[in-house]
Formats: C-alpha cells, sequence, structure tokens
C-alpha cells in the first residue's frame, strides 16, 4: 500500500553497500538514489543482488534516499533471452 507522501518508482540496482543499503537507478528519471530494504523484505529473507529490477518508494520531498518494497522476478527474462539464443 503506497502512503500519500510517497511515489512509486522502478528501478535497477546497481551496487550493494553495507548495513542493508542499496544504490539503485531509477529507470524513469534517470538518477541514482540510495535505498534500504524494507522491514518485510528483511524479515522474509529476500535477497537483492545487482542488476535486479525492484519497486522503490521515494519520499516526494527528499528524492535521494528511498525504500525497496518488491523484487521483479527476472527468471523469466532470463528464459526468454535463452530462447531466442538458440
Amino acid at each position: 500500500m503506497v502512503k500519500e507522501w510517497t511515489l512509486e518508482r522502478d528501478g535497477e540496482v546497481i551496487d550493494k553497500l553495507p548495513a542493508w543499503i542499496l544504490k539503485v537507478k531509477l529507470k524513469d528519471i534517470n538518477a541514482e538514489i540510495r535505498c534500504k530494504l524494507s522491514w518485510k523484505m528483511k524479515q522474509k529473507h529476500i535477497s537483492v543482488i545487482p542488476w535486479d529490477r525492484v519497486k522503490v518508494e521515494v519520499n516526494q520531498y527528499d528524492m535521494t534516499q528511498g525504500r525497496v518494497v518488491y523484487r521483479y522476478n527476472n527468471y523469466s527474462a532470463h528464459l526468454e533471452a535463452d530462447e531466442l539464443s538458440e
């Protein structure tokens, strides 16, 4: 559920920093921001590695920080790329 003062953006993880911090490049505005994993993702042990596509909640007043709330399934994209290369 999105709160009123947050914006949802899609992005791609560029780098993994210490203390559960990720550097994410947003797709729609071509900006790099620092993000933390949401508590639910930590609780469920969902790992995020560089080059994963993620959904980020960004505060509309401070667009330099965000929170990763969802990791997209990249497995199907890899299967399609393998089928095309054959």
